[in-house]
């Protein structure tokens, strides 16, 4: 039960989450963080955030992530001590490396850590796919290692149809 309300959580999320606006020259992104209200599982939720524009927009989406939300009741998906060390775009695929305390998460842990990241980066129209690693190892628990919003939907349809 508690994977399909954090499933329809961030189906809902995926789906009504807005790109990005540009308001007065500064571009608004949706950085997504984790949500826990009183009785509820844990789930994802955006908050807005508006980015200098000199400011290199996947750095700052990144360094967002890292710093953590600002508004109260979010909290990090990505724990404390995790740093970036770079990262890459090419034909679409951005590569983040993050340090290597990435590495140790599992489970729910690592899956609103990946989603929370995607669904940040993959906002972009440069960003097709995302792939992360910790000290530039692939994590080979996970059952995939390129990531877009689309396998955030997908992975959590079949979970909706097993409750009919």
């Amino acid at each position: 039960m508690k994977k399909v309300l954090l499933s329809l959580f961030l189906l809902s999320l995926f789906l009504l989450s807005g790109c990005v606006s540009q308001t007065g020259g500064e571009n608004a992104y949706d950085v997504y963080f984790l949500t826990r209200e009183s009785g509820q599982e844990a789930a994802l939720a955006a908050e807005r955030r508006t980015l200098a524009p000199e400011e290199d927009v996947v750095e700052g989406l990144l360094n967002s992530l890292l710093s953590g939300p600002s508004e109260e009741g979010l909290l990090r998906t990505i724990p404390d001590g995790v740093t970036l060390r770079g990262w890459t775009l090419e034909n679409g695929l951005l590569t983040v490396d993050f340090s290597s305390r990435y590495g140790s998460l599992s489970g729910v842990s690592l899956t609103l850590a990946d989603y929370s990241v995607v669904l940040t980066l993959t906002q972009l129209d440069t960003v097709d796919t995302v792939m992360i690693t910790a000290e530039e190892d692939l994590l080979s628990y996970r059952d995939h290692q390129r990531l877009t919003a689309a396998d955030v939907q997908s992975e959590l349809l079949p979970l909706e149809e097993d409750q009919k």
